[in-house]
């Protein structure tokens, strides 16, 4: 709850004196250089800041109750290039706990979480250093081959990693643990779901594995092409293989030349559909598949928040485009 400043009520009933007036300046100049610092209302659980929303559906079955979670990253925009606002940082700097993804997906907050004189004051979890993954090539999910334009702006790394499911179960100890020292230092008293809670969510997540598994049994090697490179983890898991991308660059259209090249990877790879996604504009990928003569199908790569939802709902779009065992 922001708090508000109050000037004046003291200045007598002939009007605001000069002594009042300078106090109002002063009080507006505080205002707009930003030097008012926030106070949330208390609340008896933990308060948690997400990058993006897929990690709140992770994090919020280990956290104890009266927990608030804060999702950063606005619904209907692209993870990729995203501005953080100030009230983000300081969301992030007066949380109990921060989720974040890391391999250069959100740059600020990296830097905000690494930097010294404690801005950031909870709990720190990067997703990608949680299961070993780093951004100089140490990777083993992404090593199948790119083709027709898949060069992404990340270099060799894939930063998706919520859409693979076994890396998802590799993050919930970190996570449970960074909850468990939040708590203590907090002094909550409710009690966590713990390590009965860490399993039961192991459990759930690795029934998606073996959801995706059973559904897409026979459809290893089928090719898809999908708006940006947001799948690969996902098809290098389950054995589909990205024939092309429409945007080989975040945030850039493709050209004319990245066009043709993915209308013939379309037609080469005897595709049904072209996988677009809810954040972004759908115009270039309705002109690829009318060319090639293939349909649009939908994928989308954040969700609201409940990633078990997120995952099933692109698993039966996989399914029904593709052929699947549904």
């Amino acid at each position: 709850m922001v708090g508000a400043w109050s000037v004046g009520r003291n200045a007598g009933r002939n009007g605001v004196g000069v002594r009042a007036a300078v106090v109002l300046l002063l009080v507006c100049m505080c205002a707009l250089s930003g030097c008012r610092r926030r106070e949330d209302p208390p609340i008896p659980g933990l308060r948690v800041v997400v990058t993006v929303a897929p990690l709140a559906g992770l994090v919020g079955p280990l956290l104890p109750e009266g927990s608030d979670v804060r999702i950063l990253m606005k619904p209907g925009r692209s993870e990729h290039g995203y501005e953080f606002t100030p009230e983000d940082l300081s969301a992030v700097g007066r949380a109990d706990l921060i989720v974040y993804v890391g391999l250069g997906l959100e740059p600020q907050i990296e830097r905000l979480v690494a930097s010294k004189g404690g801005r950031v004051s909870g709990e720190a979890v990067g997703f990608a250093s949680a299961v070993g993954i780093s951004a100089d090539g140490h990777d083993h999910a992404h090593d199948h081959d790119h083709e027709h334009g898949e060069d992404c702006d990340h270099g060799s790394v894939d930063p998706h990693l919520w859409l693979d499911p076994i890396l998802c179960a590799q993050l919930v100890p970190a996570l449970n643990e960074a909850v468990a020292r939040a708590s203590a230092r907090r002094g909550i008293k409710t009690p966590l779901p713990g390590e009965d809670g860490a399993r039961d969510l192991i459990a759930r997540v690795m029934n998606v594995d073996d959801e995706y598994r059973a559904a897409l049994a026979g459809l290893e090697g089928r090719s898809i092409v999908t708006h940006h490179a947001a799948f690969s983890r996902l098809a290098e898991r389950y054995g589909l293989r990205i024939a092309a991308v429409i945007r080989p660059l975040e945030g850039v259209e493709p050209d004319a030349r990245q066009t043709a090249a993915v209308i013939a990877a379309v037609r080469e790879s005897g595709v049904p559909v072209i996988f677009v996604e809810p954040q972004f504009d759908h115009e270039s990928a309705r002109r690829i598949a009318s060319a090639a003569g293939v349909g649009l199908g939908r994928l989308d790569p954040l969700g609201d928040g409940d990633w078990f939802a997120l995952m099933r709902a692109n698993l039966a779009e996989l399914v029904v485009k593709l052929g699947g065992k549904g």
